[in-house]
């Protein structure tokens, strides 16, 4: 029995530093690494942001915010470093606009290396995670088709080419991290598409269903169905934003024990999936009845039999972005599993969530509705 009075044991607190942590993904990297505080070793997390706006958010959920822009190197740097010389462990979660990418990513890097520099003067060699994502491998085949085969860490990289950048970048990082003398020490995270909350691209799905059923009244719609010009077998394979939060924090925390665990992470990527894809004829067949349709989902159709309605919802990278993705190696090395229901399976609720965010005007809201428009060069709210 638990004895209230003893002493209390010394917390010893790693510091955390998360670059873009307003972000939608960067939201549930700090909570996860929150919620995994298990004295006697705790995390300290920081949030690096550019707007103080977000400072307020990030303050009420126990994230220390650190506001600078990675554009100002020597204003940042003395922002980071009056918290900390020390970072234990370094997160980057940014989307640069595809007008600024290219310097992004520069300055990024250099961004981490000064910190290392710095944090291993004192003795301690930053793990940094730096994110990519799965759709640097390209797409798979579709469900039912005998040579399917899924996407691992081995797979050659084929990536959309709006985000060569990204994947180019984490290349870079990983080169330099493994070089003789370097500060630090990295690991590369490929998550599949994520939901959950405000929804990220996901978020697509249900602009699409509500403006598919906009065009029918309430009776009517009871004799329609919801239709898409994807084939049916199309593999939305995605995890929810909690559980790929919960999969940083694992691969952290593997490489913290001793150099030997280190090693086995240090140097290689890691794909964060769900545990098992969906298929559109799932994900389509859930939002006909979330929405009402009374006839269910059609599949494969003519751009020009859909309504007018929908011509404007450019939903390729949602619906027409068939990918299968093994997550097998963070499994096996840190145990790590997703819990969260899948997409299909709690769709009302995810709804409702989304639905909650784009009425709150939430800023990654607006950044995918831009996208999902075709305009991917001038997001001057990106996370940083």
């Amino acid at each position: 029995m638990t004895n209230p009075s003893a002493a209390p044991v010394s917390t010893k607190f790693l510091n955390v530093l998360v670059i873009g942590a307003n972000g939608y993904l960067g939201t549930a990297i700090c909570s996860a690494f929150l919620r995994t505080n298990a004295p006697p070793t705790s995390f300290r997390v920081h949030g690096l942001i550019r707007r103080e706006s977000a400072a307020h958010q990030l303050a009420m959920n126990e994230v220390i915010p650190i506001i600078g822009s990675l554009s100002e190197p020597d204003m940042v740097r003395t922002a980071v470093l009056s918290h900390s010389p020390v970072w234990d462990i370094i997160v980057t979660c940014t989307e640069p606009s595809r007008a600024t990418e290219a310097a992004h990513w520069s300055d990024l890097l250099a961004f981490i290396q000064d910190l290392a520099s710095e944090s291993a003067s004192h003795g301690v060699r930053p793990f940094v995670l730096w994110s990519s994502g799965c759709k640097d491998y390209g797409t798979t085949g579709l469900h039912g088709e005998k040579s399917l085969t899924p996407h691992s860490e081995d797979s050659p990289l084929q990536s959309h080419p709006i985000i060569r950048g990204r994947m180019d970048a984490a290349l870079r990082v990983l080169e330099v991290a493994g070089a003789e003398g370097s500060d630090f020490t990295a690991a590369v995270v490929r998550a599949t598409p994520v939901f959950g909350y405000s929804g990220s691209y996901y978020g697509a799905a249900f602009d699409y269903a509500a403006a598919f059923a906009g065009a029918f009244g309430k009776d009517d719609i009871r004799s329609r169905t919801l239709d898409f010009t994807s084939d049916e077998g199309t593999i939305m394979h995605g995890v929810h934003v909690d559980d790929c939060g919960e999969g940083y924090v694992a691969l952290a925390t593997a490489a913290l024990p001793d150099d030997d665990r280190r090693r086995r992470i240090a140097g290689k990527v890691f794909n964060i999936s769900g545990r098992r894809y969906e298929t559109l004829r799932e994900v389509g067949a859930a939002l006909a009845q979330e929405y009402g349709f009374g006839h269910g989902a059609r599949f494969g159709l003519a751009q020009d039999e859909l309504p007018e309605a929908v011509s404007g919802h450019n939903c390729g990278l949602v619906f027409g972005w068939s990918q299968w993705v093994s997550s097998e190696r963070i499994r096996n090395l840190t145990h790590w599993c997703d819990k969260r229901s899948l997409f299909s399976e709690n769709i009302g609720v995810y709804r409702l969530a989304y639905e909650a965010a784009v009425e709150a005007g939430l800023d990654d809201v607006e950044k995918v509705k831009r996208r999902m428009a075709g305009n991917w060069g001038d997001d001057h709210k990106a996370a940083e």
